[in-house]
């Protein structure tokens, strides 16, 4: 781990700025917020919320719309996802006049706040104000960091500087939306600094009061508990149920579903399989270090994180849109398996556990993958960029 940092009395000051439009944009800008307190750089951060600085109903409007269209109707997501990638966002009419009134109070902490970098790990905080940061007096160079493995439309603005993502596919993906290829970087998404390191599974088993020796599989619903978790359990259940020769531990991580918490606890399990139940964790790493594979959505945050603790995906239920593109490029690398419906991902886990070299395989492909450095790298290529434009 990078030592801490010093006090200086020069510190060049980051603001990053996320969006509580889906757990990952917060997750990623804490994680470069966490970093920068152990980066060997004399820099501060400070981690903003836009929606925070919005009005109550537009703020509970943008982040709950999302997560209910993805949670219920997600094909009309998918929908709204591919129509906006056609042309690039703009902004007329009342649409213009109305970020004009609810973004005033997000502009004024902007002035105020004059830091040397704007990080954005949403698009959200410049698209929304961009024609309006010159007129405010807002110099500072703007940031983007995706948090996808594609990258949409709606990422590109003119007034960003740079852009950080995860493969070279989305650096071919960005310049075929006419972004120079100068200002792309391909960096990985920045992961907390837990998932730098990747420890022993029976170390960690040993931790978290795990058989060591169990094949152990990870079921992760997502922070706000989207997705069937309770049925994708009773389907693992039932295939590991046909191996009555081997033990296995099956983790499940309901997030903030409470109910789907209720039912899994009461739910009868083989013989063979020693369950453990979850709701909202704050030590994924530690698990995923426990883990043989994960059985999860393809979100670009939880993708990153598996690849880097080398944990093969099971990808079932991906958001149509960039779950699914995410999903892809796991696919295609070989570092994980796409189930298309839940029948699907019992004929996957029962092929998986019956080919002990086509897990090995897969380990070894999200190994390559992987870029559990992304949060160091991403402030250190700002640091520098900064740097220099302060001269």
């Amino acid at each position: 781990m990078p030592p801490t940092i010093k006090n200086c009395n020069n510190d060049i000051r980051f603001l990053i700025l996320s969006c509580s439009g889906g757990a990952g944009h917060i997750r990623a800008a804490e994680a470069l917020h966490k970093t920068a307190q152990i980066v060997d750089l004399p820099i501060k951060t400070d981690h903003y919320d836009i929606l925070d600085f919005t009005s109550p109903i537009f703020k509970r409007f943008y982040s709950e719309t999302y997560i209910q269209m993805v949670n219920r109707v997600p094909e009309l997501w998918g929908f709204f996802y591919q129509q906006s990638e056609r042309k690039p966002y703009e902004k007329k009419g009342l649409l213009k006049q109305f970020d004009k009134l609810n973004y005033k109070r997000y502009l004024k902490m902007l002035a105020g706040l004059n830091p040397d970098a704007i990080i954005c790990t949403h698009f959200l905080p410049y698209i929304s104000v961009s024609s309006e940061l010159k007129k405010n007096n807002i110099t500072s160079p703007v940031f983007a960091v995706t948090t996808d493995f594609d990258i949409h439309q709606l990422w590109i603005d003119n007034v960003i500087e740079r852009y950080y993502v995860f493969h070279e596919e989305s650096a071919w993906q960005l310049q075929s939306k006419k972004v120079p290829a100068d200002k792309i970087k391909i960096t990985g998404i920045p992961l907390m600094p837990e998932f730098r390191i990747k420890e022993s599974s029976k170390t960690i088993r040993k931790r978290l009061g795990l058989n060591k020796d169990h094949f152990t599989l990870l079921i992760i619903s997502g922070g706000f508990g989207i997705g069937r978790v309770k049925k994708i359990a009773e389907q693992a259940a039932s295939i590991l149920s046909t191996f009555p020769n081997k033990k296995f531990s099956l983790l499940i991580v309901c997030g903030k579903n409470r109910s789907a918490f209720s039912e899994i606890q009461a739910m009868h399990f083989p013989r063979n399989t020693d369950v453990h139940v979850y709701g909202f964790v704050t030590n994924v790493y530690e698990l995923m270090d426990a883990s043989d594979i994960l059985i999860s959505k393809a979100g670009g945050l939880t993708s990153s994180e598996a690849l880097a603790k080398s944990l093969p995906m099971i990808i079932i239920d991906p958001i149509p849109g960039q779950e699914s593109r995410n999903a892809d490029l796991i696919v295609e690398h070989g570092s994980g398996w796409k189930a298309v419906n839940l029948a699907n991902l019992g004929y996957k886990l029962k092929k998986i556990l019956e080919s002990a070299s086509s897990l090995q395989k897969a380990q070894a492909a999200a190994r390559s993958l992987a870029k559990p450095d992304a949060a160091a790298d991403i402030l250190k290529d700002i640091y520098n960029f900064v740097s220099c434009y302060r001269r």
